[in-house]
């Protein structure tokens, strides 16, 4: 004989050790049961709200938790034309729908997660998006963009962030470009305030229709190589990597006077990675610097919380900060403010 646990009659401090032990997906799917378990979801203060939201559009529909190293998968985007035949769903309901078919699917990478059915798979990820930014009392922290599935899929995303939040944290973007409006359609629409990541590749004569946002912590560029000379010195960030750049000597050169009289004072680390390999006294032409021998050992911590082991390089200064110039790489310049 089976026993029905009560759990609304639960006194407030056991009911909230048990949704302590939740975790983000069960309290994510708690919610969905019930208009009352979705009150108190959304009332709840504890571990299990403990998250940093993501939203994946195009490759993989779906909201994660992006402080899994992996993702965990909170719920994922399916088109109803993909709604079992053989088989009655349940349904919830998520913002203004009421009976949404829901079915619990192996994941890719981990587990079972919840999937939910839409007749327009962008509906459903902006009702997902906006469900979960109420329940866990946030904004979702970063967006995914991948290739798109229908013509106006970027923009909707950029729209969708526009009206519920106004501004994401992160931007990742990894899709294949057909035309370069589309990465103006990125750069343009998208308020992004601490990460830009760019793995898209433009065309060869590639050039912005606006100046990007450079006001930001990070910009991780994978082709970069339409990126000039002003561009860098308008990166006011505190980590810059780039990729695949057709930057030169001159300009490094040019950059390291630009940081010396104080420009890109938020500046932490600089990875620029080229074709030719550099010539590093070009580079320190009319700088005051000093050459460490290779038995000065110190340690970096990158943004990933990986620590470098740095011997040698140039050290050069401005007021009471000092930079060194790590010159291990040939085809890389990459510049350590301590």
């Amino acid at each position: 004989m089976s026993t029905v646990f009560h759990l609304f009659s639960l006194p407030y401090v056991p009911l909230k050790q048990v949704l302590d032990n939740f975790g983000p997906e069960a309290l994510i799917i708690f919610s969905l049961c019930s208009l009352k378990s979705k009150r108190i979801a959304v009332s709840y203060r504890g571990p299990s709200k403990r998250v940093q939201l993501k939203l994946q559009f195009g490759s993989w529909d779906c909201l994660q938790d992006s402080k899994e190293s992996y993702g965990n998968i909170l719920l994922t985007v399916e088109e109803t034309e993909k709604l079992p035949m053989d088989e009655t769903l349940e349904t919830v309901r998520i913002g203004s729908f009421e009976k949404v078919a829901v079915k619990m699917k192996e994941g890719f990478v981990r587990g079972e997660n919840l999937v939910t059915y839409w007749e327009n798979r962008m509906t459903g990820l902006t009702e997902i998006g906006d469900y979960a930014r109420e329940v866990f009392n946030q904004d979702i922290y970063e967006v995914l963009i991948f290739d798109k599935r229908a013509d106006d899929d970027h923009r909707r995303a950029a729209e969708w962030v526009t009206k519920s939040q106004k501004s994401v944290q992160s931007l990742h973007c990894e899709f294949k470009l057909k035309v370069d409006n589309d990465l103006d359609c990125i750069l343009e629409n998208f308020k992004y305030t601490e990460k830009l990541e760019l793995l898209v590749k433009p065309s060869e004569h590639f050039c912005p229709a606006k100046t990007p946002n450079f006001q930001i912590e990070t910009w991780y560029l994978w082709y970069s190589y339409w990126i000039k000379q002003h561009h860098l010195l308008a990166m006011d960030c505190k980590y810059i990597w780039l990729y695949d750049s057709e930057l030169t000597t001159q300009d490094f050169n040019v950059f390291l006077k630009h940081w010396l009289a104080g420009g890109c004072s938020k500046l932490i680390e600089l990875r620029v990675v080229v074709e030719q390999a550099i010539d590093y006294a070009a580079v320190l032409d009319g700088v005051e610097f000093t050459e460490r021998g290779r038995d000065v050992e110190r340690v970096y911590v990158d943004e990933e919380r990986t620590p470098h082991t740095m011997k040698g390089g140039f050290d050069v200064k401005r007021s009471n900060v000092t930079a060194t110039i790590v010159d291990r790489h040939p085809v890389m310049f990459w510049i350590i403010v301590w």
